[in-house]
């Protein structure tokens, strides 16, 4: 078979884009059954990947942080957001050991962490800190990623991104290695209101 022949074969079976194609059939999306049991996923799911989890109240939160994490730079803070701007040199992000972002909203079924570049000036934080610690609140775990689509407002922000775990490969040699492409470790540390539900 020519070449000419082949084109011209392609021409005339190419689809009609323009036509009317229709929407997939929606299903019903499973919802989290209550706060607690997508809490409880949320840990297995993020351990089974190499992270770690800190729960505590949300009074003792930032005590419970500098505390486990001392010199960790707390990008939830706006002076540190400040100084670690965009005329910030790149090299002094090369010293970053331990950096602590706010997370949206967690998601239960895979232990991801949705963090938005509103909360961090730079978007090389969280890949290039050794330890990263997120915060985020135990009422904003969703169960699934159907769900944590829906609370994304792309129009809202320029940037996001889903973090489950330390960063890892095992591609070298057939071993699991972690650091690779970003953090070391990570911690996700998770606060509780009082009225959290039981």
């Amino acid at each position: 078979m020519s070449k000419q022949s082949i084109l011209e074969s392609i021409r005339q079976n190419k689809p009609d884009f323009q036509r009317e194609t229709g929407k997939p059939e929606q299903k019903p999306v499973p919802v989290s059954k209550s706060q607690t049991t997508a809490l409880k996923s949320f840990i297995s799911a993020l351990e089974a990947t190499g992270g770690e989890v800190v729960e505590c109240s949300a009074a003792e939160a930032d005590s419970l942080i500098s505390e486990k994490f001392p010199g960790i730079l707390d990008f939830t803070r706006p002076e540190i957001r400040e100084k670690y701007g965009e005329e910030t040199p790149l090299s002094e992000f090369d010293k970053i050991e331990t950096a602590l972002l706010n997370g949206a909203f967690g998601v239960a079924e895979n232990g991801a962490v949705w963090i938005e570049d509103r909360d961090m000036p730079r978007r090389i934080i969280p890949f290039i800190a050794q330890h990263l610690v997120l915060k985020t609140e135990a009422s904003q775990i969703v169960g699934t990623m159907q769900e944590a689509y829906r609370r994304i407002n792309l129009s809202g922000t320029g940037y996001g991104v889903f973090i489950a775990g330390p960063s890892k490969t095992a591609d070298i040699e057939q071993s699991l290695v972690y650091g690779a492409h970003g953090a070391v470790r990570l911690t996700v540390v998770i606060p509780k209101m009082p009225d959290f539900e039981a």
